[in-house]
C-alpha cells in the first residue's frame, strides 16, 4: 500500500476534529450570545419595572404634597381676600407646607423625563409665589386668585402628563391648555375662567 494513503487518512481525520471542534465551538458561542441577550432583556425589563415603580412613588409624592399645600393655600386666601390677617398657626402652617412642596420636588426633578420636568414649575412656582403673597401682610389682596388660578391650571397638565407617563389614561390637556407655559399674571384681573381645584370646591371670590 503507498505510503500516501495512511497520511491522506489520517490528514482527513484530522481535519474531521478540527471541522467537528469549529462547529462545535460557533454553535457554543451562539448559544452563549443568546443567553447573553436573554440576560440583558431581562435585566431591562427589571430595570424598566424598578424605574417605573420609583417615577410612580414621585410623582404620588409630590401630588399628595401639592394636595395638602392647596388646602393650606385655599384657607389662607380666604381669610386674606375676606380682610382678615393670618394667624401665627395658619402662617407656619403655610411655611411647613411650602418645605415639604420644595423637598418632594428633588425625586421627580431626578427621575421624570424632562417632558414632565418642564411642567414641574409650572405646578409648583405659582403655589409657591403665592405663599409668599400670604405670608406678606402688605402684599396686594387681588394678586392673590391670578396666582392660584394658574397654579391649578400648571398642576392639572403636570397631573395629565404624569399619568400619560405611567401609562395611566388622563386628560388632553394638549387641546385644553396646548403646550404654552403656565404664568402668574401680576394683573389685578384674570381673564380666564376660574381653575378646576385639585381637591377643594371653588372659590366664591
Amino acid at each position: 500500500m503507498p505510503v500516501w494513503i495512511p497520511i491522506v487518512v489520517a490528514l482527513l481525520g484530522l481535519a474531521g476534529v478540527i471541522l467537528t471542534q469549529i462547529l462545535s465551538g460557533r454553535r457554543e458561542i451562539r448559544r452563549m450570545a443568546e443567553e447573553a441577550a436573554r440576560e440583558e432583556r431581562r435585566w431591562q425589563r427589571e430595570r424598566e419595572a424598578r424605574t417605573h415603580e420609583t417615577r410612580a412613588d414621585a410623582y404620588a409624592q409630590l401630588m399628595g404634597v401639592l394636595e395638602a399645600f392647596d388646602g393650606v393655600l385655599f384657607q389662607a386666601r380666604a381669610v386674606r381676600e375676606s380682610g382678615g390677617e393670618l394667624d401665627e398657626h395658619q402662617l407656619e402652617e403655610l411655611r411647613e407646607v411650602r418645605s415639604e412642596a420644595q423637598h418632594a420636588l428633588g425625586p421627580v426633578v431626578l427621575h421624570a423625563p424632562e417632558a414632565v420636568r418642564r411642567l414641574v414649575s409650572d405646578a409648583t412656582l405659582p403655589r409657591m409665589r403665592l405663599a409668599a403673597m400670604l405670608l406678606d401682610p402688605d402684599d396686594d389682596r387681588t394678586r392673590l386668585r391670578p396666582a392660584w388660578d394658574a397654579g391649578q391650571r400648571g398642576y392639572r397638565v403636570m397631573r395629565a402628563r404624569m399619568r400619560a407617563d405611567l401609562g395611566f389614561d388622563a386628560e388632553p390637556v394638549d387641546e385644553l391648555y396646548g403646550t404654552q407655559p403656565t404664568v402668574v399674571s401680576s394683573s389685578s384681573e384674570s381673564t380666564s375662567e376660574p381653575a378646576e381645584t385639585t381637591s377643594l370646591p371653588p372659590s366664591t371670590w
